[in-house]
C-alpha cells in the first residue's frame, strides 16, 4: 500500500463525517412486574466511513431520578438537530 493510501485511511478513521439521521424513536421493554416501560429515545446516526451508530437518550425516572423523560426527550431531540444541521452545512 502506498504512503497515501495509508494517509487516506487514517483521515478516514478521525472523519466522523453524518451522511444521514432517524428522528428520536421511543424505545419500550416488556417487563413481568412491570409491563410496558419506556427505555429512552434512540437516534440512529449514519456516518460516512463509519456506518450506523445507534445512541440512546435513557429515560432514568423510575430508577434513580437522574433524567426525567422530558429532559431524555429534549436531548435526543437536540442531538438529532445537531447532527441535521451538521449534514445540511456540508
Amino acid at each position: 500500500m502506498s504512503l497515501r493510501g495509508i494517509v487516506s485511511k487514517v483521515k478516514n478513521c478521525f472523519d466522523w463525517t453524518p451522511v444521514a439521521v432517524s428522528g428520536p424513536i421511543e424505545i419500550y421493554r416488556d417487563y413481568r412486574d412491570k409491563g410496558h416501560v419506556l427505555l429512552g429515545y434512540e437516534v440512529t446516526v449514519t456516518y460516512k466511513h463509519h456506518g450506523e451508530r445507534k445512541y440512546l437518550f435513557a429515560d432514568d425516572e423510575e430508577k434513580m431520578c437522574f433524567v426525567t423523560r422530558a429532559q431524555a426527550r429534549k436531548m435526543a431531540f437536540d442531538f438529532y438537530n445537531q447532527k441535521q444541521q451538521q449534514i445540511k452545512g456540508r
